[in-house]
């Protein structure tokens, strides 16, 4: 994976435990759709816990219901299972956030010096 050469070194280090994690899943079912693949994942066969990935092959994103990328910004346990099922060796573009890649510094260093910003601009009204 290309996990440590995409993202800072305190995301990566909240992410790596995921890689860990990943081992305990199984892929249980493979479902193919016009819009998507959805796999069905559980740590044992007899699991009651379960947790769907969805794949959009025409843009490389993945959703899982577990949501934790969602909220965290970071790749889940399920869905690097899943890159993994699909034999995808590199992380896609759209589970790596901007503000945790290791060129999130020069993404706003350019952005801030070709933008019409004057940062001293604040203006403060006094109450009549």
């Amino acid at each position: 994976m290309s996990a440590s050469n995409k993202l800072i070194k305190e995301i990566f280090f909240l992410f790596s435990p995921m890689l860990f994690q990943t081992c305990t899943l199984k892929v249980q079912t493979h479902t193919l759709s016009q819009t998507c693949d959805i796999c069905t994942l559980s740590r044992s066969i007899n699991a009651r816990k379960e947790w769907q990935v969805g794949r959009y092959c025409d843009s490389n994103i993945f959703k899982c219901s577990c949501l934790r990328m969602e909220s965290l910004g970071i790749p889940c346990d399920h869905i690097v299972a899943v890159l993994i099922h699909v034999q995808l060796s590199d992380i896609p573009a759209s589970l790596v956030l901007d503000h945790w890649s290791k060129n999130a510094r020069s993404k706003v260093r350019a952005f801030v010096e070709k933008a019409p910003f004057c940062w001293d601009s604040t203006i403060t009204l006094d109450a009549e």
